[in-house]
């Protein structure tokens, strides 16, 4: 797969999936995170860093025989790239690894979200109109990113807080330390 920058301008703006898939046809390339600006603005990154970020995508079409059913379209998409983002246990950046991979079902209209189409491995997704895939590609992505990300470890060690030393030895005073040792105070405090 060439990781070039400049392929970003290739990702199709407007793409017939029904076709693309009734033609079992293959795409591939890398975009840019700067052509992402939904994905980038939840980023650990400047401008310029995100420039030199690839994504790399593939789409493939494909036909499938359906006892009963004909023959459905189906588009595989996979998204590959490491991302930055920030360590939730830090606020440090945090690189991610995102490696997905999504199989959509073209259908006519949006399908009503009973049992069976929850737990279906394949997404139903509406192809009367042409996709951007670079939208595509890049609600894969937002799919795809960790709700929480973190270090395994932490590059520094993290801030205690005060007056409790190092997590291992005992705070000073844990009375002192209590929101309710002044209350307690105040109640035993003589008139």
């Amino acid at each position: 797969m060439d990781t070039s920058a400049s392929q970003a301008a290739q990702v199709p703006r407007r793409l017939n999936l029904r076709e693309f898939a009734q033609r079992e046809r293959t795409l591939q390339g890398s975009i840019a995170v700067s052509e992402l600006p939904r994905l980038a603005s939840s980023l650990h990154a400047d401008a310029s860093g995100l420039r030199e970020l690839l994504v790399h995508w593939s789409l493939q079409g494909m036909l499938r025989e359906r006892p009963g059913a004909g023959v459905e379209a189906l588009v595989r998409l996979c998204v590959r790239a490491q991302l930055p983002m920030t360590c939730q246990r830090c606020l440090q950046a945090s690189p991610q690894q995102i490696d997905d991979e999504v199989v959509l079902r073209l259908v006519d209209d949006e399908p009503e979200l009973d049992p069976e189409e929850l737990e279906s491995d394949e997404e139903a997704f509406c192809a009367r109109h042409p996709v951007d895939v670079a939208e595509l590609i890049e609600d894969q992505l937002i799919l795809a990113l960790p709700l929480v990300p973190m270090h395994a470890v932490c590059p520094q060690p993290l801030p205690t807080p005060a007056g409790t030393g190092t997590g291992t030895e005992p705070a000073t005073d844990a009375r002192a330390a209590s929101p309710f040792a002044a209350l307690a105070a105040l109640r035993h405090k003589p008139n």
